[in-house]
């Protein structure tokens, strides 16, 4: 089984936090991880703002899981989610995006709650 994390799934894992079959199960584990483009970026902004470290987390993301890049195909997709589910853009790219590798995708925010296909930690 294969799943796609978002950028609350990387930051609760660097965290160290284990919330249920969270994170640390994945990375642990030997099933592939996809990550949104767009998530890297969403960390590593969230780290240079926190004044933290970030080049070894972002090279750990990029060593265990696959970068799913922005393409036409996954933006437009995107819109679609965007306008019918209400998803801010950026959680519209990432949804579009494990929907494009046909996985679940993992995470704790809170725009993805209920949504199908959606693993929620919350």
């Amino acid at each position: 089984m294969s799943i796609t994390f978002d950028s609350w799934a990387w930051i609760e894992y660097f965290k160290g936090e284990a919330k249920g079959k969270g994170p640390n199960y994945y990375i642990e584990s030997q099933e592939q991880i996809y990550t949104p483009a767009v998530c890297l970026m969403e960390i590593k902004a969230k780290y240079i703002h926190e004044g933290k470290p970030y080049k070894e987390r972002l090279t750990f993301i990029e060593e265990r899981s696959s970068t799913i890049n922005i393409d036409k195909e996954i933006s437009l997709e995107a819109a679609t989610i965007k306008a019918s589910e209400g998803l801010p853009s950026l959680d519209a790219l990432i949804y579009a995006c494990a929907k494009k590798v046909k996985t679940k995708l993992l995470t704790g925010d809170h725009h993805f709650e209920g949504k199908t296909n959606v693993e929620f930690l919350g």
